[in-house]
């Protein structure tokens, strides 16, 4: 009665989680034009003077900012509460390249849109926002680059965010960062880099009340990463309430939970989304020192193609022990990890290098996993260690070459 009680309860909580809707940015309708206050569309102009006086504007009495069809180059300037910035069909809103002549500010190069401690704001539209990041990634290559690179937009402790339609291309660093933010609705966005380009993550993301869907992200680094707290763990989860759904992932690492996750993580919903190429899919990395706790946890209808570590699943990121034999049981600590109540319904992967990585620690064990029309074909098999009560029901897995399952203190049922 325990366990169906148990299952029921994650069942109803992944079906609240998947129904619920952010609630919408309030934005008056007032309209402006970048144009009118002497932005030049012409792919040669410095536009950041004139664009910030737009928003500066546009922010006053509330309202809707326009950038029409063009090239506008522009630096780093930020948007304020209440503000709509619509980049129109043909718009390109491009970070200037000038790296030595950039502007920096407490140790770091400014970030390309700032969104900080606002209301009220959505960016739209068919036009891109392109970061110019080649001569960033190669600066940085060549260790030229002494303080962090520009992200294209960081949004830090706002409330009532919609991102939609638009297109991120290159970016410095990362292409969108939400930090302890509420109610956040991205959606039907694309996010692109080249596979071989430096730390360009599309969505970092901590924040209550989200929903991200019809999105279609590849880049050089996370897909998307759920990212929150440092070294010390909230009392309440810092990602509460997250649905990430109808997504397409490309290249990249994966849709990816870590590897700081002291913040604590509460009701997840993956639902829907395709994974082509990347290294891996889901992901959940942290270790010692990081940790926090995670809790409901439901990933269905996911397609996997062509990705190392379908299923990747581990508390010593960035490496486990060579050996299992090399494990040391530490004491459970304020930081030490806990994952539980992770489900996965209805998952496919092929053509992987290894069907699952899963690493708990001696200390803190992965407890209450189930995997439900699981079939996964590659060529090694699945590694299980330090993991409790795993459930495989109507599942299977084919490897090419060695054994199908690896375990060290681990229980699990259902798989031959």
């Amino acid at each position: 009665m325990k366990t169906i009680s148990t299952f029921l309860l994650i069942l109803l909580s992944a079906i609240s989680i998947n129904a619920q809707r952010p609630l919408s940015p309030q934005i008056p309708t007032n309209i402006f034009n970048v144009t009118a206050f002497g932005a030049v569309g012409d792919g040669k102009n410095v536009n950041t003077t004139a664009i910030q006086t737009a928003l500066d504007k546009t922010a006053e009495k509330g309202g809707v900012l326009i950038i029409p069809k063009g090239v506008f180059r522009c630096g780093p300037i930020e948007i304020k509460s209440r503000t709509h910035l619509v980049l129109e069909k043909g718009a390109v809103l491009k970070l200037i390249n000038d790296v030595e002549n950039y502007p920096v500010a407490d140790g770091r190069y400014l970030n390309f849109i700032t969104i900080k401690k606002v209301n009220d704001v959505k960016i739209s539209g068919e036009g891109i926002i392109d970061g110019q990041g080649e001569i960033w990634w190669d600066k940085f290559t060549a260790k030229e680059i002494t303080f962090r690179r520009p992200q294209l937009l960081i949004f830090e402790r706002c409330e009532r965010v919609e991102i939609s339609g638009i297109t991120t291309l290159n970016p410095p660093n990362t292409h969108i960062s939400l930090k302890a933010c509420k109610e956040v609705y991205i959606h039907d966005i694309n996010i692109s880099a080249p596979e071989k380009s430096r730390n360009t993550d599309g969505i970092n993301i901590s924040a209550k009340n989200t929903l991200i869907e019809r999105c279609k992200i590849a880049t050089g680094d996370d897909n998307i990463a759920i990212n929150f707290g440092d070294k010390k763990p909230n009392v309440e989860p810092e990602v509460l309430n997250m649905v990430i759904r109808d997504c397409a992932f490309g290249y990249g690492h994966g849709l990816s939970i870590g590897s700081y996750t002291s913040g604590g993580l509460k009701n997840l919903h993956v639902n829907n989304c395709t994974f082509n190429g990347t290294t891996s899919a889901i992901r959940i990395k942290t270790a010692r020192g990081r940790g926090g706790v995670l809790d409901n946890i439901v990933y269905e209808n996911i397609d996997i193609k062509n990705v190392k570590w379908p299923i990747f699943i581990s508390m010593y990121y960035p490496k486990e022990p060579k050996y299992i034999s090399e494990e040391v049981v530490e004491p459970f600590a304020q930081a030490t990890p806990v994952y539980k109540n992770i489900k996965l319904i209805n998952v496919s992967a092929t053509n992987a290098e290894v069907a699952i990585k899963m690493w708990g620690l001696p200390e803190s064990v992965i407890e209450n996993i189930s995997m439900t029309n699981v079939n996964i074909d590659a060529s090694k098999g699945a590694e299980l260690y330090n993991v409790k009560n795993l459930i495989f029901e109507k599942s299977t897995i084919n490897v090419s070459t060695g054994e199908k399952i690896k375990i060290h203190n681990t229980t699990y049922t259902g798989l031959k």
